[in-house]
C-alpha cells in the first residue's frame, strides 16, 4: 500500500513540474504581456504612471511598445528590450514576475519608493541583463550572491538605499561591469577585486564607513579582529581537509587525465581564435571612456560564440566596411553583428558610427545594442532586420510592392533624417542615404543604418571643427554645414525617393555634380520635362492605374526638387516630410517629426564643437 501511495505521489509530483514547466515555456515562447500584467501588478502606482499607460484589454496585442518606460526588440512585436520606470513614485517590492520578460536586457527602477529585499534569484529572473539601475529606492538586507551570475552586466546601480552586510566577493567576476555604485548604504566588510582599471571611480563605495580594501583603507584592522574567529574554523577545515585528501587520491589519476583533456581542449581553442584573427592589428588600442553608460560593451567570445567563430555561414552581407554576420542568441533571438575591416581608415567610420548611435534613439534608426574593441577587432552589434535592405527588395528577385508601402517606407526614411537635422539635442547629418543604408524590419519598417560618415556637432551649425585622419582641422560656418552637408543628405535622399517611384537603380547618381547622363537624375529630369511627359513613363508600371496618381505625382515633384542641382534649390528635410507624411494621413500612418526619437547629450571622447569623424570623401 505504501508503495502506490508512494508511486502515485511521484507521478503527481511529475506532473506538476511538467505543468508548471509547460505554463512557463508557452509565457517564454509567446509575447511579454503576462510579464507587464505581473509587473504592474505588483506595484502601488500613486502617481497613475502604470495606470494611464499599461492598459491591457483586446487591442493590447501590438502595443505594449508603446507603453510609457518600455522598449521592445521590434515596434510591434511584443518582445521587451529595456524596461525604464525611473522616478515614477512607485511602490512595493521588486517584481518577481519580471521573468517572464524572457529578452529583457535593461531595468531601470531607480528613484522610486521599492522597499524589501534583492532577490536571491536574481540570476534566474533576470538571466541576459545587461543593464540593472536599483538606485535611490529604500531596498534592504544583503546584496545577494546569486548577482554574480547575471554575468552579461555591465551597468550594476545599487547606490542610495538601505542594504547591509558585506559586499559579495563573487561580483569581482562581472568582467563586463564597468559602471558599479553602492554608495550610500550599510554595507561593510571588504570590497570585491575587480580587475585593474575596470572599476576606476572611487565615488562608488561612498558614504559605506564599515567597508574596506580596494580604493578604500586597508583591511588590516578588521582583520585583525577577526583572527581568533578565524583559527577555530581553521583547524576545523584541517581535519576536513585531510578526510577530502584521503577520498579524492583514489580518483587522482581520473582528475589528472580530465585537466589534461581540458588543457588540451583549451589550447586547440585558443589556436582556432587566433587564426581567426590572424591579420595584422592596429598599433594602438580603441579606448572610449564612459561609452558604457550608452551602450553595452560585449566581450569578444560571446560574440564569436553567437555567430559560430564568424563563420562564412553567417555572413548576412558585405558592406564597403566589412562583412555583416547574424548571430543566435541563447533564447533563440537574432542580431547582426558588423566586423570592420582592421585598418585605420575603417576605424574612423567605426568610431564615427558608434558615437552617432549609441546616442541616437529613434523608431526609424537601426538601435545600436552593443559594440566590442576586444584584440583590436572594431564590432557593432545591432538588432536583426529581417526583411533586408531596401536596395534588395527594390533590385531583388521581382515582388509586388503595392503604394503605401512605397509610401510608408518614404515617411519613415524622411521622418529620420527631419528629426537628424532639425529635431535632436545636437545636429548631425548621415552623409551616406542610400538604398543599401535603409533597413527594413518584419513590418517593413524603415531604419537608416550605416553611420560610418556621420558627421556630428552640439552647436547648431554655428561654428565646427572639422576633424580629420591625419588630425588636421578647419572651421565651417553654418552657411557651408547647410549648403555642403544637410542639402547633401536631402539630394541622396531625393534619389532614394526616385528609385521607390521607378524601380530604377541609382547608378553614379551619389553626388549632385554628376556630369554623367548615365544615372537616374539625368534620367528622370530628361523623361519628366519632356514636352508630351506621361506619368507613366517615368514611374514603375505596376503602380500606373491603381489609383494613386496623384500621390505619385506629388512624391515626384518632391523627389525632383530633392536632386536639384544647387543646394539651396532643394528643400529642407523637414519641409519635404511634411509634404509627403501628409499623404500617409490617408493610411492611418504617423505623421510627426519629434514624437518619435530622443538623442542623448552625453559626453564621452567628442567637445562641445567637434563634428566627429570625418571623412573628406564623403
Amino acid at each position: 500500500m505504501t508503495l502506490k501511495i508512494n508511486t502515485a505521489l511521484a507521478f503527481l509530483h511529475l506532473f506538476l513540474v511538467l505543468f508548471i514547466g509547460s505554463v512557463d515555456a508557452s509565457l517564454a515562447l509567446g509575447d511579454d504581456i503576462p510579464c507587464l500584467k505581473a509587473i504592474k501588478a505588483s506595484f502601488e502606482d500613486p502617481f497613475g504612471h502604470l495606470s494611464y499607460s499599461w492598459k491591457f484589454n483586446n487591442q493590447t496585442e501590438g502595443s505594449i511598445c508603446r507603453f510609457k518606460g518600455v522598449e521592445c526588440w521590434h515596434p510591434d512585436e511584443n518582445k521587451v528590450l529595456n524596461i525604464n520606470l525611473s522616478g515614477m513614485g512607485l511602490k512595493g517590492t521588486f517584481p518577481r514576475g519580471i521573468r517572464y520578460c524572457t529578452s529583457l536586457m535593461g531595468l531601470n527602477l531607480s528613484n522610486n519608493a521599492l522597499a524589501g529585499t534583492i532577490p536571491s534569484d536574481i540570476s534566474m529572473l533576470l538571466p541576459f541583463v545587461t543593464s540593472l539601475d536599483l538606485s535611490s529606492n529604500s531596498c534592504s538586507g544583503e546584496i545577494p550572491k546569486n548577482l554574480a551570475n547575471c554575468t552579461y552586466l555591465n551597468v550594476l546601480r545599487l547606490d542610495h538605499n538601505r542594504l547591509t552586510g558585506n559586499l559579495p566577493e563573487e561580483l569581482g567576476l562581472l568582467t563586463r561591469l564597468r559602471e558599479f555604485s553602492v554608495s550610500n548604504n550599510l554595507l561593510s566588510g571588504r570590497v570585491p577585486d575587480f580587475p585593474a582599471g575596470q572599476i576606476t571611480n572611487d565615488n562608488c563605495y561612498a558614504n559605506n564607513p564599515q567597508l574596506c580594501g580596494g580604493p578604500l583603507e586597508p583591511c588590516s584592522a578588521h582583520e585583525i579582529k577577526l583572527d581568533s574567529f578565524k583559527i577555530g574554523f581553521i583547524s576545523g577545515y584541517v581535519v576536513s581537509a585531510a578526510v577530502l585528501f584521503i577520498y579524492f587520491s583514489f580518483s587522482w589519476l581520473q582528475l589528472k587525465i580530465m585537466v589534461l583533456h581540458r588543457l588540451q581542449n583549451w589550447v586547440r581553442t585558443k589556436e582556432e581564435a587566433d587564426e581567426l584573427f590572424h591579420y595584422p592589428t592596429l598599433n594602438h588600442k580603441i579606448e572610449i571612456p564612459g561609452l558604457e553608460i550608452l551602450v553595452n560593451r560585449i566581450s569578444l567570445a560571446e560574440l564569436c560564440k553567437t555567430t559560430d567563430n564568424f563563420s562564412t555561414d553567417n555572413i548576412i552581407g558585405m558592406g564597403k566596411t566589412g562583412p555583416m554576420y547574424k548571430a543566435t542568441l541563447q533564447n533563440s533571438l537574432f542580431l547582426a553583428v558588423k566586423r570592420f575591416n582592421n585598418s585605420l581608415q575603417f576605424e574612423s567610420r567605426f568610431l564615427s558610427e558608434l558615437l552617432a548611435l549609441s546616442r541616437l534613439k529613434h523608431d526609424n534608426i537601426v538601435p545600436l545594442l552593443g559594440f566590442c574593441t576586444q584584440r583590436n577587432q572594431m564590432l557593432l552589434v545591432y538588432k536583426h532586420m529581417s526583411n533586408g535592405n531596401l536596395h534588395d527588395l527594390l533590385h531583388g528577385e521581382p515582388k509586388i510592392l503595392e503604394w503605401p508601402l512605397r509610401l510608408k517606407i518614404a515617411i519613415g526614411i524622411a521622418r529620420a533624417l527631419s528629426w537628424l537635422h532639425h529635431g535632436c539635442n545636437f545636429r548631425l547629418v548621415h552623409g551616406a542615404i542610400s538604398s543599401k543604408s535603409i533597413l527594413l524590419d518584419h513590418h517593413f519598417e524603415p531604419k537608416i543604418s550605416n553611420f560610418g560618415q556621420t558627421i556630428i556637432s552640439n552647436h547648431g551649425g554655428v561654428m565646427f571643427k572639422y576633424e580629420n585622419e591625419d588630425d588636421s582641422g578647419f572651421l565651417v560656418n553654418s552657411g557651408v554645414w547647410e549648403s555642403d552637408f544637410v542639402k547633401d543628405d536631402v539630394f541622396k535622399f531625393g534619389i532614394v525617393l526616385l528609385e521607390l517611384l521607378t524601380r530604377r537603380e541609382a547608378i553614379n547618381a551619389g553626388s549632385s555634380t554628376s556630369s554623367s547622363y548615365n544615372n537616374l537624375v539625368e534620367w528622370i529630369n530628361h523623361v519628366s520635362k519632356g514636352p508630351n511627359f506621361v506619368l507613366g513613363d517615368a514611374i514603375d508600371k505596376s503602380l500606373c492605374g491603381q489609383g494613386f496618381d496623384d500621390e505619385i505625382m506629388e512624391v515626384l515633384r518632391v523627389a525632383t526638387e530633392c536632386v536639384q542641382p544647387f543646394p539651396n534649390q532643394r528643400p529642407t528635410m523637414l519641409q519635404v516630410h511634411e509634404r509627403i507624411s501628409s499623404l500617409g494621413e490617408r493610411y492611418g500612418m504617423i505623421t510627426s517629426a519629434y514624437d518619435s526619437g530622443y538623442s542623448i547629450n552625453q559626453d564621452t571622447t567628442s567637445t562641445g564643437d567637434e563634428i566627429l569623424p570625418v571623412d573628406q570623401n564623403h
